[in-house]
């Protein structure tokens, strides 16, 4: 397995990590903390098994599976062991792309309530694979050469994509809904901090309020302390 690596070329990065989980030793070991950017990613999976959760949509995670994850949106790995670990991500913005490629883009992410795609190693093309190794050549390139060499390899991935059946990453508001709502039940007595309650369901919190808004009828904060005047009279 070969040192992990990152590339920065204009607005997107590319980032070759490999090691462990819990290796602090080890340099670009993969993010598995939850988290959220201003940037689209794509991250390829070499090896590694666990669930990815995209606001709070759960995806089971194998060798050689790929996710595209829309802007904003809070991901977070969950691996399920310690083995080694190895794949790619891009970050990037749309506006490295031409107006024909956004297109695409959008036609894979941006659907009514979806926050990306997710696909599994059975559709992915083996062309597709390859273009992820290529992107070691743009390391010895001259920044502009390392940017169009970088811009040419994304445009390529998101065309192979285009023609691949991934999965639409989209919330069930009702489950999450439920879930909360069964959390509080048992919950309601303790300090119900909003930002602390949607880092626990890997959501951000807006998506916890109006989702749980939509299942229950009303805030947070009112169910909670509904909750307690109940128990206050008894």
């Amino acid at each position: 397995m070969k040192p992990g690596y990152m590339i920065i070329g204009g607005d997107m990065s590319f980032r070759y990590f490999a090691g462990t989980v819990f290796d602090e030793s080890i340099s670009f070991e993969p993010i598995s903390g939850d988290h959220c950017h201003d940037k689209y990613e794509i991250t390829y999976l070499i090896s590694a098994s666990g669930r990815y959760i995209i606001e709070g949509s759960s995806h089971n995670v194998a060798h050689g599976s790929l996710t595209v994850i829309r802007p904003l949106s809070y991901h977070k790995v969950i691996y399920d062991s310690e083995e080694k670990t190895e794949g790619y991500t891009i970050y990037f913005s749309k506006s490295v792309l031409s107006d024909g490629i956004a297109e695409m883009l959008d036609s894979l992410t941006d659907e009514a309530d979806s926050h990306g795609r997710f696909y599994s190693r059975a559709v992915i093309p083996e062309a597709l694979i390859s273009v992820f190794d290529r992107f070691d050549e743009a390391r010895d390139l001259r920044e502009t050469e390392k940017n169009a060499y970088m811009q040419a390899l994304l445009t390529e991935i998101i065309i192979l994509l285009r023609s691949a059946a991934g999965d639409i990453i989209i919330n069930n508001d009702d489950e999450l809904g439920a879930r909360v709502a069964r959390y509080l039940n048992v919950n309601f007595r303790k300090n119900i901090c909003l930002d602390r309650l949607a880092r626990r369901f890997f959501v951000s919190k807006y998506h916890l309020c109006r989702a749980f808004k939509a299942y229950s009828g009303i805030s947070v904060h009112a169910y909670v302390n509904h909750k307690r005047i109940i128990l206050r009279k008894h």
